[in-house]
């Protein structure tokens, strides 16, 4: 059974694309990756095909998972502090 074949030439688009996909599920790239990555999975299906597999195990671990909320005391603490950065 041969590999399916791919629409782009270096393998190297796809292990850059797979190591950035969780990165990608959860919004943390900026919109320019994003786009990148969303084109890259467009083109390629073998890669598709894992982002839908972690895709599915990240909505799984989401359900799993009781929503928390911070009390409103520590909501109010943190927003009224200052962040200082030493060097």
């Amino acid at each position: 059974m041969s590999a399916p074949s791919h629409d782009h030439d270096e393998m190297d688009e796809c292990v850059a694309a797979l190591a950035r996909v969780h990165a990608f599920l959860h919004s943390e790239l900026v919109e320019a990756d994003a786009d990148v990555i969303r084109v890259h999975l467009h083109a390629c299906e073998r890669c598709m095909e894992n982002y839908e597999i972690e895709s599915t195990i990240t909505e799984m671990i989401q359900r799993s998972q009781p929503e928390e909320k911070a009390p409103d005391t520590l909501l109010a603490r943190v927003s009224t502090m200052r962040i200082t950065r030493r060097f």
